[in-house]
């Protein structure tokens, strides 16, 4: 055999094994770039899922505990009844507007949790979806038309009205206590919304029956209390109580 056509094959052989070793290791480098890009953007949704619980974790379990606290004391402790029905003028009106506005604080902070929450991909946290069902069980309760009493009875899309009333859009901030009452004072389209919610209040101050929904609506909010307070840090065990059940 010809020692140049040897040489040429040889040769040959050898730049198709180069070609074949170059093409499966940039394939792999694809493959192992396209695994590590990936595992960023998994890690970089866990930093942002942990970073936005971080964020909204505390506002709202305060402001689901001070709904509860007010529901607890309206049942437990007559607490409309003592300040709205028998009180003075401004007792009157402290009872009347800071129950609304513990009320409208909840229905904010829920809002605020749903804006983010709608940019973020957190399916398959489970977190999040127990966190979103805790919100759902309690907004089912005040949605919900089949309790005896009407107090308390905010249909789903109002509940996200209200929640949308009290925050900003700039800078996910919640109306403060004096803004509230100021808005009240001022803005008759506001507190046009507030009045089904205003007039359950003052019927409460009266009612002497039980309140089915009220109790399961402090239960509820209690359900996720214990969720986002797993270890009482905020919270401690006897600041916990809980309404009876019917």
């Amino acid at each position: 055999m010809n020692t140049e056509l040897v040489v040429a094959s040889f040769s040959g052989a050898v730049a198709l094994s180069s070609v074949l070793l170059s093409s499966r290791f940039s394939r792999k480098q694809t493959l192992l770039a396209a695994q590590l890009e990936r595992q960023g953007a998994e890690q970089l949704k866990l930093a942002e899922h942990q970073d936005l619980m971080s964020q909204r974790r505390d506002p709202l379990l305060w402001a689901a505990y001070d709904f509860q606290s007010r529901l607890f004391n309206i049942v437990n402790r007559e607490f409309l009844n003592f300040y709205y029905a028998h009180g003075h003028e401004r007792d009157r009106a402290y009872a009347l507007r800071s129950t609304l506005h513990v009320a409208a604080d909840y229905f904010g902070e829920v809002e605020l949790l749903r804006r983010k929450i709608h940019f973020l991909d957190l399916g398959n946290r489970e977190s999040s979806r127990t966190v979103v069902r805790h919100l759902t069980a309690i907004s089912n309760v005040l949605n919900s038309d089949g309790y005896d009493d009407p107090h308390f009875r905010v249909f789903r899309s109002n509940q996200r009205a209200l929640g949308e009333l009290v925050t900003s859009n700039s800078n996910d901030r919640r109306l403060g206590y004096a803004e509230f009452c100021r808005r009240l004072d001022t803005d008759a389209d506001f507190a046009s919304w507030f009045e089904p919610l205003s007039d359950g209040i003052r019927e409460l101050a009266s009612w002497t029956r039980p309140h089915p929904r009220l109790v399961r609506l402090q239960v509820a909010l209690m359900d996720l209390i214990d969720f986002l307070d797993p270890d009482a840090d905020r919270f401690p065990d006897h600041r916990r109580s809980r309404l009876s059940l019917p």
